[in-house]
C-alpha cells in the first residue's frame, strides 16, 4: 500500500489544502486498487495523479527488478468503489483505515462515527506517547493547539 497526498492548491504558496487517498499494488490479482474517499474513476485530478505514480513505480520496478518472475508493467488499475465521505475534513482518517484494513476484497465500513473514535483514539496515543511527551516543548505545543481551537469555536 502507498499512501498518497495530492496537493489541491500546488500554484497557491499559502493554501496547505490537500487530499489524502491509497494506492495498492495487489501482486496477487495483478493489479493496482486506488481507494479514493471522495473521488472515483471519473474524476481526471485523481486518474492523473494516480496513474502519473502508478507508472513511475512501474518504470522503477522494471529498473530494479527486471530479472524478476514478477513484473508489473501490465498490470492494469482498478478504482475501488468506497464509501465517500460526507464533508472534506476527513480523507486522512479513511486513508488510515484503508491501510489498516483493506486485504483486497471488502472495502472497510467507515462512518462519521468511525471517524469521531478514530479522532479519540489517534489523540489518545498522541498524548500518551512517552516519545512525544520526552521532546522539549511537547506541553507548550499542546497548549498553544488547544488555545488556537478554543478561539476558533467560540
Amino acid at each position: 500500500m502507498f499512501p498518497m497526498f495530492q496537493d489541491l492548491a500546488p500554484h497557491d504558496a499559502h493554501d496547505k489544502c490537500g487530499h489524502h487517498y491509497a494506492i495498492c499494488l495487489d501482486l496477487k490479482n495483478q493489479h493496482f486498487e486506488v481507494l479514493d474517499s471522495i473521488r472515483s474513476e471519473a474524476d481526471s485530478d485523481l486518474t492523473t495523479h494516480a496513474e502519473f505514480f502508478i507508472n513511475n513505480l512501474k518504470e522503477t520496478w522494471n529498473h530494479h527488478y527486471e530479472h524478476s518472475k514478477v513484473q508489473i508493467r501490465h498490470f492494469p488499475i482498478e478504482y475501488v468503489a468506497t464509501v465517500k465521505q460526507g464533508n472534506t475534513t476527513d480523507c486522512g482518517f479513511h486513508a488510515l483505515e484503508y491501510f489498516a484494513k483493506w486485504e483486497g476484497r471488502v472495502v472497510p465500513a467507515i462512518t462519521a462515527a468511525t471517524v469521531v473514535e478514530l479522532r479519540k483514539i489517534y489523540t489518545w496515543n498522541w498524548l500518551t506517547n512517552e516519545d512525544f511527551n520526552k521532546r522539549s516543548g511537547a506541553r507548550e505545543f499542546m497548549e498553544e493547539a488547544v488555545k488556537k481551537i478554543n478561539k476558533k469555536y467560540k
